[in-house]
């Protein structure tokens, strides 16, 4: 008799479980399968490179100088192979990374001299297999002088990459590229830095809802060991911290805009559908640059108005809370039953005592 109940109440918990378990979403980890990389640059370095220690091109020039910076492709494949080039001006992404594989990437105001615009060079070059070949970027250096630096990046890659597929037959499309520095400079003066929060907003991407600080350098200086402490309050309570980040060894490139994001949400967890509130904040930044030699204290007012909520509720929904309904009450379900079946239990195992009592009294 017990064993019949307890295989009962386990069939009919799994029956529950399971069956509820099947309207969730099954997302499967996939292990990536790399690509061979089959080709590697090889800059060149000329006489008018400053510090020969580093490997990336770090020029001197003088105004309206034509100067060349060459590098060459090595083809260690057994095939002819053709490759994409593009000089970039230096740009800075969301987490404090200077990145040079963008192409015309809008400017600060500030900027003087776009180093993209100073170069010419073949767009596409062909190397048959197992060979080098030279490319050449000629420079115009700017006719007027300048402080500072122009930093760009020559980027390389080559085309149509191979698709690799995993064992789960996973196509992923992994490309690999190289970017050779390209900085150019008249003198080795310091600029002062000048860091300016241009304003606060909130904005969504790939179901994240973050404040976005935005930051401009407008001075012809690269930005190193970029440290910010960030937080959120209401307009008239500044001591209430409603949001809060920090994030520690970033980079500003020159001449360049940085979006500082503070997450209001998470995509995952307990987090995953906060919201702020429509209303008026404070936005404060502590931020530090080159080990500390300098600090700002910006701060910005910011508006959340109800049209620009919801806006931000239909690009990033609040997901159904369906699956979480139904576990809590799969839970409740299968503690009753436990509960139940141990009452069952208690009271069959009663009966056969008090049967076994009754017997043995006759």
């Amino acid at each position: 008799m017990k064993k019949r109940i307890w295989i009962f109440m386990l069939f009919l918990i799994s029956v529950i479980t399971f069956g509820c378990l099947g309207t969730q979403d099954v997302s499967a980890a996939t292990s990536e399968a790399q690509p061979a990389v089959t080709y590697n640059i090889v800059p060149e370095l000329s006489n008018n490179q400053i510090d020969k220690k580093v490997g990336y091109f770090d020029l001197k020039v003088t105004p309206n100088e034509k100067l060349q910076a060459k590098f060459k492709i090595n083809n260690n494949d057994t095939k002819t192979h053709t490759y994409t080039v593009m000089v970039n001006r230096a740009s800075t992404d969301t987490n404090g990374v200077i990145v040079y594989n963008e192409h015309n990437v809008k400017a600060d105001s500030s900027l003087k001299y776009d180093i993209e615009k100073l170069v010419t060079y073949p767009k596409s070059v062909t190397v048959d297999a197992k060979s080098s070949t030279e490319v050449v970027v000629n420079i115009n250096a700017p006719k007027g002088n300048f402080d500072g630096v122009l930093l760009g990046g020559i980027f390389i890659e080559q085309d149509n990459q191979v698709s690799k597929s995993n064992a789960k037959g996973v196509t992923l499309k992994n490309k690999y590229n190289y970017v050779l520095g390209l900085q150019l400079r008249q003198n080795t003066d310091t600029v002062e830095p000048n860091l300016k929060l241009i304003k606060a907003y909130e904005d969504t991407q790939n179901g994240q809802i973050s404040v976005n600080a935005l930051l401009d350098n407008d001075v012809p200086r690269l930005e190193e060991k970029v440290d910010i402490k960030a937080k959120i309050t209401s307009e008239n309570d500044s001591k209430n911290v409603i949001l809060q980040s920090e994030k520690s060894n970033m980079s500003i490139a020159p001449n360049s805009y940085f979006t500082y994001p503070i997450n209001v949400n998470t995509v995952i967890g307990a987090n995953k559908d906060k919201r702020l509130k429509s209303g008026t904040y404070m936005m404060y930044l502590d931020v530090k640059a080159n080990n500390g030699q300098n600090i700002w204290k910006l701060q910005r007012k910011f508006t959340i108005t109800d049209k620009q909520s919801r806006e931000i509720n239909k690009k990033t929904p609040v997901k159904n809370s369906h699956t979480k309904s139904i576990m809590t009450i799969v839970e409740t379900i299968a503690a009753i039953i436990v509960v139940a079946g141990l009452g069952v239990f208690g009271i069959t195992k009663n009966i056969k005592s008090k049967t076994r009592y009754e017997k043995h009294k006759k």
